[in-house]
Parts: C-alpha cells; structure tokens; sequence
C-alpha cells in the first residue's frame, strides 16, 4: 500500500473575503464602542431635584428595567470586545466552523442587548410620558437631565442591536459551508 501525500493548498482569501473581514471588524468595533458607550451613559446617569423643598433622585439602579438594560450592554460590551479580540489575532484560520460560533455569538449578544433594549424603553416612555390609565405620573418634565442621558443610552444601544444584527446575518452567510 502506498501513503500518498495530498498537496493541499491553502486557498488564498480573496478580495470579497478581505473586504468582508473588514466590515466584519469594523462591526465589531463600533458593536463594542456603542454597547460600552450606552452601559457608561446610563450607569453615570443620575440627578437630585428639589421640590417644596424635599430631595428626589433619579438614577438607574431605582428601576430593574434600567439595570437589566445597563447589565445587558456591559454584557454585550465584555463579549464583544472578546469576539473583536479573536476575529482580529485569528482572522487567518477562520473556518465555516468557526463563524457558525461567530453567528451564535452575535445572535446571543443581540438577543440580549434587544431585550435590555426593549425594557429600557417601555420604562423611558413611561418615565416620559407618565401611565393615567395606572396613575404614574411623568417624570422627564423634572428630571430633564436624566431623560436626556437615558434618551442618548438607548439610542447608542439601538445602533449596537443594528451592528449586532448586521454582523448576525454576515456570519450566518459565512457559516453555511458547514
């Protein structure tokens, strides 16, 4: 019997293939930077006013709904800069294999960043615009400051599930040679 070496070459990526990786690190920095952004805006979001005379504070530790969405980015942020990190030092080996990995993370980190996402605002327009239905009254008209950095969390996590969804159906693309 006879061994007979198989002279596999390694295919050299082409210019889809680089152009891809590009986007797909470009995504992930900015996934990463506006996760991290929106977790630094709403835990540094915070303001005491003072009606008749009495104290009140606002801050995002007062609302489970606003910590989950804090805790969610922070989450999102770790990961992703983890999966930038291994995209970056390893985008030399990646196989079908290794992006469906990729798309679960990026399904997983999107998933978990939408529900933040969705608590967040449910609470941020009632915060806005109060419940009469419930007698919950608004509070945005008080806390003006803490709206505004809450309004400008939100909207730098809603671009986060933007470029997690958009680097979920590129993996996906790149998974389906498995």
């Amino acid at each position: 019997m006879e061994i007979k070496e198989a002279n596999v070459r390694a295919k050299a990526p082409n210019k889809t293939d680089k152009l891809l990786l590009a986007t797909q690190i470009c995504l992930r920095i900015a996934a990463t930077a506006t996760a991290m952004a929106a977790a630094w805006v709403i835990f540094t979001a915070n303001q005491t006013v003072e009606v008749l005379g009495m104290s009140f504070d606002a801050r995002y530790s007062y609302s489970p709904a606003f910590k989950f969405f804090a805790y969610a980015n922070a989450i999102a942020f770790g990961f992703s800069l983890m999966s930038l990190f291994f995209m970056f030092f390893a985008r030399h080996a990646l196989t079908a294999t290794i992006y469906f990995f990729f798309f679960l993370h990026d399904l997983m980190m999107m998933s978990l960043v939408l529900s933040g996402l969705a608590s967040g605002t449910a609470i941020g327009i009632v915060a806005r615009d109060g419940n009469g239905h419930t007698g919950w009254l608004k509070i945005c008209d008080r806390f003006e400051k803490f709206c505004n950095k809450v309004t400008v969390s939100l909207s730098l996590s809603y671009v986060a599930v933007v470029c997690l969804l958009v680097l979920t159906v590129m993996s996906a693309g790149k998974s389906r040679q498995i």
